[in-house]
């Protein structure tokens, strides 16, 4: 068992105050970018995400001093408050992050991560605290209307991602599906030309749409995509994370939370 965390006796609920910052995925080898933040106190939870994945996770100034923030960090960082510990971030690359939970890199995997039944033979999952599906995203001057009109195009993908297994399952005839480490890539690439769109989580896609009039998502994908946050395979840890998780949701936390990071959703 992962031996890493260290951490006082559970404090009896959620902390009264809670100080706030500024939507598939997966993989299995090891790999880590090895950049960390948070307090280095006793009662440490370490949390390995991939960064940045707006608005999931990315830097900027998060609670409790943190330096990275988004709707995972920061539901993370209410979940640890409530379980006594403090938050520690490390970035780790996304292609190969559950293998730093059977390395003892971290404790949990939260990066908008789905549930799927290969990774449920590798790690253990707490219980789902987001739904998603897929989306397709172009440039708002394309001819591109759904995912059918790119017959003989580049879609562009992350690596080991839910995404990029959707898009090799259902593109069309003639298409090609590039892979990119990270959605800094993917944009970039979209931005040059190098791809015609962008198949990907539709949190991220739209959180891209929010912030550049230049994008649009023109399909959307019902996966019905769960995510939840990962534990090596047997850890007492999803428990204390499932109890934790409800009691952030009991108080009202949770959905502020959502409404602050998702404000036109529904």
């Amino acid at each position: 068992m992962n031996q890493l965390r260290t951490r006082p006796v559970f404090a009896a609920g959620l902390a009264a105050a809670l100080l706030f910052g500024a939507v598939a995925c997966g993989s299995d080898s090891e790999g880590s970018k090895a950049s960390s933040d948070g307090d280095t106190a006793a009662g440490k939870l370490t949390v390995c995400s991939d960064i940045p994945y707006a608005p999931m996770e990315f830097e900027g100034e998060g609670p409790r001093g943190l330096k990275y923030t988004g709707f995972d960090i920061d539901l993370l960082d209410a979940m640890a408050e409530d379980m006594g510990d403090t938050l520690e971030v490390l970035d780790s690359d996304f292609d190969g992050i559950l293998g730093n939970l059977a390395a003892g890199t971290c404790d949990v995997v939260g990066s908008a991560l789905t549930i799927t039944p290969d990774r449920q033979k590798e790690v253990d999952f707490t219980a789902p605290y987001f739904d998603a599906d897929q989306s397709l995203l172009v440039k708002t001057d394309s001819e591109v209307k759904s995912l059918a009109d790119l017959a003989g195009e580049t879609i562009g993908v992350q690596t080991g991602t839910t995404g990029e297994t959707y898009a090799n399952e259902n593109k069309p005839d003639g298409a090609e599906v590039k892979s990119f480490p990270d959605p800094d890539g993917l944009f970039g690439a979209l931005e040059s030309g190098d791809i015609a769109a962008i198949l990907q989580d539709l949190p991220v896609n739209a959180d891209r749409v929010a912030g550049d009039d230049t994008v649009q998502v023109v399909e959307t994908f019902a996966t019905n995509e769960q995510y939840g946050f990962a534990v090596e395979k047997g850890s007492d840890l999803k428990a204390e994370l499932d109890a934790s998780l409800k009691a952030v949701r009991a108080a009202g936390t949770y959905d502020e939370l959502y409404d602050k990071y998702f404000p036109k959703a529904g």
